[in-house]
This record gives C-alpha cells, structure tokens and sequence, in this order.
C-alpha cells in the first residue's frame, strides 16, 4: 500500500507541531528527492549547484526542489544535534 501524500502546508505543519519525528520528515524529503530526481535525471546535489541564483529558480518546480533540498538538511543537521546532545548527556 502506498503512503498517502502530504502537502508541503500539511507537513510544514507536523514538522513544526511536533506531530512527524525527525526521523519521518527525513523520509518523507528524501521520497520527494528522488522524485525530482527521477523525474529530472539529475542528482538533487548538482541540481541545487546549477539553479541556486540563476532566473531558472524562480521556475516553480525548481523552488520546490531547492526549498525540498535545503529542507532535508536542515532536518538532518537538527538530527545529529539531538543526537550528539543526548549522546554528551550524563
């Protein structure tokens, strides 16, 4: 069975309330990742390098992809935090 899609609004609201763990956001991007991907025959890595700055960001398909990519970074660097923090705890 396959998962029921979100909306980007739907789940910037999880994330946020707190309803979606990390772990789950970060599955939920990287779905969205390799369907730009595949969809564009592109590393989502490349494609951020090319884009980022150029008139062609301002294409809709291409700002979802750059704030998708930026996105899973920031939820991956939130991760790690949390890890390396409760890892120094006592």
């Amino acid at each position: 069975m396959k998962p029921k899609k979100l909306s980007q609004q739907t789940f910037l609201q999880r994330v946020l309330s707190g309803q979606m763990k990390t772990d789950q956001a970060l599955a939920h991007l990287t779905e969205q990742l390799h369907h730009y991907e595949k969809r564009y025959n592109m590393r989502s890595e490349v494609f951020y390098k090319l884009i980022v700055g150029t008139p062609a960001a301002d294409h809709p398909d291409f700002l979802a992809w750059a704030i998708c990519y930026r996105s899973y970074f920031r939820v991956l660097q939130e991760k790690l935090s949390a890890e390396g923090a409760s890892a120094l705890a006592p």
